[in-house]
Parts: structure tokens; C-alpha cells; sequence
């Protein structure tokens, strides 16, 4: 089994958060089980049975970049369907008490070598459209709905792959 081979054939449910710091947005460098290419991806991941989606995201967080984060208002739900991958993402902003300090942590389910987290980086939210950001919405549409603290959540137009 390959590292991918667990996001193929099944409803996977996602958490993502948005932490941003000094006006640029935390994303973590991944190849994707979708594409198979590099994508910049806010920190998140997979929903373990029995966890609610606030404690994934913060132990999601703490895995991948280090942190201990607050999670804040729902801002997105995005839904892809693909061939072999069907996930249905959940977008959180958060709060960190030392933003600062984030670091590229692991995905632990999977071995030192299969890892599939590559680079984490504060990226300004006026350099977005520079990355190959996923979704799509949050390089075209988030910098200018950052500014609004309580956001109704929103659910963006599915990715067809």
C-alpha cells in the first residue's frame, strides 16, 4: 500500500485551519493525492472516528505545524470529487498563542519516508496567486474575506477531477 492509497475509494472528512499572522495565511507544501503534483494547503487532515471536528483540527495543527491553536467560526465547506478521491472539507479559522513558533511537523500514520508534507510557510495573502493554492477559492477569494471576523460559512463550487 502506498502512501495515497488511503484518501482512494472512500468518503474522507476533512479539517483544515486558517491561521493568519501579520497579514499572510500558514500553508503547508503537499503533493496531492489528487493531482499527484506540489499544492500549498492550509494544515489539516482526516477525522478520526469518534472525534469531533474542532479536535481534529487542533490535533491536526499541532502535528503538522507545532502549534497549539483555538479554533474560531466555520468560514468554508469545500467538497472534492475526483476519480478514485471524494473528500469533504471543513475550513476553521484559528488562533495560535505563538504563531511564530510553527515548525513542519508529521503526518504520524505514515512512515518517515512516505511523508507527504514537504514545506510550511507563512505565505502573504498579496502573494497567494504566486502558489499553487488549493482550493482555489482561498488564493482568489480569501484575501479580501479575511477582514470579515464572523463569517456565515460558505460552501465552495466543488472540485471535479
Amino acid at each position: 500500500m502506498t502512501t495515497a492509497d488511503g484518501f482512494y475509494g472512500r468518503v474522507r472528512i476533512r479539517v483544515n485551519g486558517l491561521l493568519l499572522h501579520e497579514n499572510a495565511l500558514l500553508l503547508v507544501r503537499m503533493k496531492s493525492p489528487v493531482t499527484g503534483s506540489d499544492v500549498w494547503i492550509p494544515p489539516g487532515g482526516g477525522v478520526k472516528f469518534g472525534e469531533t471536528l474542532h479536535q481534529t483540527l487542533i490535533r491536526e495543527m499541532r502535528e503538522e505545524c507545532g502549534l497549539q491553536v483555538h479554533p474560531g467560526p466555520l468560514r468554508y465547506i469545500h467538497e472534492v470529487v475526483a476519480e478514485r478521491v471524494h473528500a469533504v472539507e471543513f475550513y476553521f479559522d484559528v488562533r495560535a498563542s505563538h504563531p511564530d513558533q510553527a515548525q513542519l511537523g508529521s503526518d504520524p500514520e505514515y512512515h518517515e519516508d512516505e511523508q507527504l508534507l514537504q514545506e510550511l510557510k507563512y505565505i502573504s495573502l498579496g502573494e497567494l496567486d504566486r502558489f499553487p493554492v488549493v482550493p482555489k477559492y482561498l488564493q482568489t477569494n480569501y484575501p479580501d474575506e479575511a477582514k470579515n471576523s464572523s463569517p456565515a460559512p460558505l460552501y465552495i463550487t466543488p472540485y471535479y477531477g
